[in-house]
C-alpha cells in the first residue's frame, strides 16, 4: 500500500524539484528510522515535500490574510 496520502478525486500533477544533497539528508534524517515511524510522511520524501508545500502555503496565506486586514 502506497504511503501516499489519498488525494481522493482531485486532479493532480507531478512537481519536480531539485534541492542540495544536504537537504536531502535531513529530510532523510527526520522522516527515516528511528523518528520516521512518528513523522506524517514516514519514510516518503515526495510525502515530506508535498507536507510541507501545504504547511508553507497555509502560512503565506494566513500572512497575506492578516496583513491585509490590519
Amino acid at each position: 500500500m502506497s504511503k501516499n496520502r489519498l488525494f481522493f478525486d482531485q486532479p493532480k500533477t507531478r512537481l519536480i524539484v531539485s534541492v542540495e544533497l544536504d537537504t536531502v539528508e535531513a529530510i532523510d534524517r527526520l522522516i527515516g528510522p528511528p523518528y520516521g515511524s512518528k513523522h506524517p510522511a514516514k519514510g516518503n520524501r515526495s510525502e515530506f515535500v508535498r507536507l510541507a508545500i501545504e504547511e508553507k502555503l497555509a502560512r503565506d496565506l494566513a500572512d497575506r490574510q492578516r496583513l491585509g486586514a490590519a
